[in-house]
């Protein structure tokens, strides 16, 4: 099962506030939208939001591959991160998501 967590603009690992191991990103951005005062009309509207506000979601798979999707340029501590995984070894593949 993958790791599933968000990064903030500092590079900051987002992962659940409140709720199970292993909760989505979905319910990972719910909670981030709600301390931040935003009430997401979807699922779609939990991403955009979240990308409107610079966090980059990543999902960390058991064989060493890594999925990034970012809907902003990623901030220099975000790409500070990534770099240390890739030096750990990682296979880190960016995913340009559109934000509308």
């Amino acid at each position: 099962m993958p790791k599933k967590y968000f990064l903030d603009p500092h590079g900051a690992v987002t992962s659940r506030i409140q709720g199970r191991v292993g909760e989505d990103h979905v319910e990972i951005g719910r909670g981030v939208l709600a301390v931040n005062g935003f009430a997401p009309k979807d699922q779609e509207d939990v991403y955009r939001q979240m990308f409107k506000l610079k966090f980059i979601r990543v999902l960390e798979y058991d064989d060493d591959k890594i999925d990034v999707e970012h809907g902003t340029p990623l901030t220099t501590a975000q790409r500070q991160y990534i770099q240390q995984l890739e030096r750990r070894g990682k296979r880190v593949n960016l995913i340009s998501a559109s934000v509308r």
